[in-house]
């Protein structure tokens, strides 16, 4: 690794944004689709989960050297756009991109963009969904495995890396049930990918489960890494590509408690 690399981190969250295109369970018409993501019950349950699973996961990281961005529709009501600015507030490098309705990918490429720093060399990028969380280590392990692999991957290569263990965490009115996974393909969960500052293309270019075919990826099978919810207002069908493997939450205890900032009776009713 040459003296000069600087690796800038950002994560882009988007937060109920209205784009055109990136939804599995879209609508061409752009006021029926803020009419769905905008509904209050709707975005209600989501600040449920991003306040108290997907934040403290990020406040909790070990590493605290990266940017994150929640994108946003320039259209949301202010009361909703008052209770994130008001949720994000503690964590350092958070900012909030409001843009107008845009094709899917153009938003996110300009949000990402406008992150970055002039001392970068390398941006990696990362994807984190509003009710999905990450283990504490997780952007220090990213820090290193993109340091540790970039040399041999190729310096001006895109590089994709992530994490294929952690567990699904299905809502249910009687009570939530857990699950440890192991994916065969990459989930978006906390993906990323490295390329020289300066080029557009970033982790949403490619659908996740693909990035094997694009571009030199590696993913972690060891690490307890993620949690991610299963419920009604998954916009896209949440399965596992590979092993999956439902346990107590006696079993399951220990682990998330080693690698989260949650125990597993607080995870019972989040």
């Amino acid at each position: 690794m040459t003296a000069k690399f600087q690796n800038q981190i950002i994560g882009l969250m988007r937060f109920s944004y209205p784009s055109k295109g990136g939804f599995v369970k879209s609508d061409d018409d752009p006021e029926v689709l803020e009419t769905r993501l905008y509904d209050p019950a709707r975005l209600e349950r989501r600040f449920q989960l991003f306040e108290r699973l997907t934040m403290p996961s990020l406040l909790a990281q070990s590493d605290t050297d990266f940017a994150m961005i929640f994108l946003i529709g320039r259209s949301l009501p202010d009361v909703w756009r008052d209770r994130l600015h008001d949720a994000i507030a503690p964590l350092a490098g958070a900012r909030v991109v409001a843009l107008t309705s845009l094709p899917h990918y153009l938003a996110v490429r300009r949000a990402f963009a406008m992150a970055e720093q002039d001392s970068a060399t390398h941006v990696t990028g990362f994807r984190l969904d509003d009710d999905d969380a990450l283990d504490r280590d997780h952007i220090a392990r990213m820090r290193q495995t993109v340091a540790a692999l970039l040399p041999v991957a190729g310096m001006d290569a895109p590089l994709v890396t992530g994490s294929n263990r952690g567990f699904f965490l299905e809502r249910k009115p009687g009570g939530n049930t857990i699950f440890e996974v192991v994916e065969k393909t990459p989930i978006g969960l906390g993906l990323a990918m490295t390329t020289p500052k300066g080029v557009q293309e970033n982790i949403f270019r490619r659908n996740h489960r693909f990035c094997g075919q694009y571009y030199n990826t590696y993913t972690d099978a060891n690490m307890p890494a993620f949690i991610r919810t299963v419920h009604s207002d998954n916009d896209s069908d949440p399965h596992a590509s590979g092993k999956i493997e439902k346990c107590s939450w006696e079993d399951a205890a220990p682990l998330i408690e080693a690698h989260f900032p949650f125990t597993a009776e607080s995870l019972q009713t989040v």
